[in-house]
């Protein structure tokens, strides 16, 4: 009994340490600071995505439609924001403008707890959206300025299996937190999420950015007239509509279509997770360089058609076909997942003039944003055309594929396009 612990153990480590993501998060260091920054942002958000639409309507005294109106107000003054925020962390330090951001948002998500009615709810929740606006990018820019080039796909990778780690367990906690009918509880919801926020606020205070040099930051927003570099980000948009269609399209599609069991949904996006936190870091690898990028670019838009076609097959078929092409649609689209999320990370960094990097990163957040937008009206219509509509759907990724190769090619060709990336110290000036 005792000999076997030691190898059970040894077994465990091996376990975790192939997921790559746990050495990042028990080795000390600015990686396990921003993986449990992620980590924490992940739980946090996740929690609050579960719970707000009660607390709004059983606490808040706001109906339905009204959320609705809140949510999307919300999501537009995001998208307004990425930019000019962009221009301010340039300005002032992404470092100093994230954790100011990030305190901010515990504030007003801890007042949020306690708010009531419309034009109360509508004010904190749009004032989160301005200060969440562009944070992934200026995230990438923070690692990339405390990280050598060489570790900084594979951190990102890590980052991304977390927060699917966090949404997991914020998912777990939140359904057990709706059994209990108590309007504090849903409260308590919110509050977790605004101390989540605090524990983002203290690991990127402490994230070591020894060397910085400042600089100053322009604030003219020339980036949305750089036509190759806003193409990726439109193209981006359309690759990002494919972190919805499980919750969002499968959803709409099995409402229509009664052959396709819903409890499939629930399934595949479990089974969707599981693999992302368990490869994403290994995947992460295979787009540390532009080239590789460029390979994992097409890879996905494989796997993206397959999964619109698979779906868009299941429209006239018997029930056992319908849970064979789902499953298989799910795992295409999971793979698609693990190949375009890195690829866009080092794209937008790559392609992203370096003196000017924190502004051009937080407005490639503007995809985010956009997805949020227009993407559940998208995959709405897609779903309405039937299997024309997902056919069409995988016409849109072999077109926005094509467009994004041909852009990165004109962009490494032009003489406006990127210089050689500096030292990572250097970058640290944003700091």
């Amino acid at each position: 009994m005792t000999s076997g612990n030691p190898r059970r153990r040894t077994a465990l480590r091996r376990l975790a340490g192939s997921l790559g993501w746990w050495e990042t998060l028990t080795t000390p260091g600015p990686p396990r600071l921003l993986a449990v920054n992620a980590l924490a942002g992940a739980c946090g958000s996740g929690l609050a995505t579960v719970c707000l639409p009660l607390f709004a309507v059983r606490v808040a005294g706001v109906d339905a439609a009204r959320l609705v109106t809140v949510l999307s107000l919300t999501a537009g003054c995001e998208l307004l924001a990425a930019v000019p925020n962009g221009a301010l962390a340039g300005r002032f330090g992404v470092r100093r403008f994230i954790v100011t951001a990030k305190t901010a948002q515990a504030v007003l998500w801890i007042a949020m707890a306690f708010a009531h009615g419309f034009w109360g709810l509508l004010a904190l929740s749009a004032a989160t959206g301005v200060a969440r606006a562009g944070g992934g990018g200026l995230s990438q820019s923070v690692t990339a300025a405390v990280l050598p080039s060489g570790a900084r796909s594979e951190v990102l990778g890590s980052v991304r299996a977390l927060r699917n780690v966090g949404y997991l367990v914020s998912g777990a906690l939140g359904s057990a937190m709706l059994t209990f009918d108590s309007p504090w509880v849903l409260r308590a919801s919110l509050v977790v999420n605004g101390l989540s926020y605090v524990c983002g606020t203290v690991c990127m205070a402490l994230v070591d950015a020894r060397g910085a040099r400042r600089s100053p930051g322009r604030t003219d927003f020339s980036v949305l007239r750089d036509a190759p570099y806003f193409g990726l980000i439109l193209c981006a948009s359309v690759f990002g509509t494919s972190l919805i269609v499980l919750d969002v399209g499968l959803s709409l599609w099995v409402l229509r279509h009664p052959q396709v069991p819903r409890a499939l949904v629930g399934v595949v996006l479990v089974v969707n997770t599981l693999v992302v936190v368990v490869l994403q870091h290994r995947y992460s690898r295979k787009s540390a360089e532009l080239d590789g990028a460029r390979r994992s670019i097409r890879g996905s838009v494989v796997a993206f058609v397959a999964m619109a076609v698979l779906i868009g097959g299941t429209a006239e078929v018997s029930t056992p076909w319908a849970v064979v092409l789902v499953v298989a649609a799910a795992v295409a689209l999971t793979f698609g997942e693990l190949y375009e999320s890195p690829a866009w990370w080092t794209i937008s960094f790559e392609l992203s003039p370096p003196d000017r990097r924190d502004e051009y990163l937080s407005a490639f957040d503007l995809s985010g944003a956009t997805v949020g937008i227009l993407g559940p009206l998208a995959l709405a219509a897609v779903v309405a055309l039937g299997t024309l509509g997902w056919l069409l759907y995988a016409a849109l990724f072999v077109v926005a594929g094509a467009a994004a190769l041909a852009l990165i090619t004109r962009r490494t060709r032009s003489p406006a396009g990127p210089v050689d990336t500096p030292d990572p110290k250097a970058l640290a000036d944003h700091a």
